[in-house]
């Protein structure tokens, strides 16, 4: 690992890249706490989701927790061993997230009936801040967009699969959560792939 991050430094064009990614990526924590707190306030529309409607609410906090923080910290790992796909991910990421915070800003949405508040706490040091707790940010949902990088950026077929399994169960607990509407979850991976592509196509690897 040390030695094709080295070997990656020695490109210029790379490390432009890499600390351009960066910065972009740390102007998101200081202006998202004010943004969402506006979204909040900001009243939207409320859906009828069947399929919301046939789940039963319950509070599975800590497995929704658990997969997302594993699969991150997993994905991360991985990449950290090939510099051009971490490259890849961080702006493909940036992109997602500028993504989110257009498609929230335009689809405003009041939360699903049966809501079960889900507290993240690194998104609320990281993000949302701690004023108020945020339940509009949900078109579309940030949580399976990860589920979607993890899916996409491990390197092994057998790698793959578990987190698509993973990914499965933890859409599953997002409805069960009554924390986003299906739609939200089932635009995420549209959104994050497009974001994927832009970079690929960009010329930005």
């Amino acid at each position: 690992m040390k030695q094709s991050w080295k070997a990656a430094f020695t490109d210029r064009n790379f490390t432009l890249k890499l600390i351009g990614a960066l910065a972009v990526f740390l102007i998101f924590p200081f202006k998202a706490d004010d943004y969402f707190q506006w979204i909040q306030l900001r009243e939207g529309i409320q859906w009828n989701d069947p399929l919301l409607n046939f789940l039963p609410a319950l509070n599975v906090s800590y497995p929704i927790f658990g997969i997302i923080y594993f699969s991150v910290i997993y994905l991360l790992y991985r990449l950290l061993q090939d510099p051009k796909k971490f490259l890849w991910f961080a702006w493909a990421f940036n992109i997602e997230t500028a993504f989110r915070f257009l498609s929230i800003y335009l689809v405003a949405l009041n939360p699903p009936t049966g809501l079960v508040d889900l507290h993240d706490p690194l998104a609320e040091i990281f993000i949302y801040g701690e004023n108020m707790a945020i339940t509009k940010d949900l078109f579309f949902s940030g949580h399976t967009a990860t589920m979607v990088f993890v899916c996409y950026f491990l390197p092994t077929a057998r790698e793959r699969r578990i987190a698509i399994g993973l990914s499965i169960i933890l859409v599953t607990l997002l409805l069960i959560q009554h924390v986003h509407y299906s739609l939200d979850i089932a635009a995420a991976p549209v959104f994050t792939l497009a974001a994927i592509w832009i970079v690929k196509k960009a010329g930005i690897i």
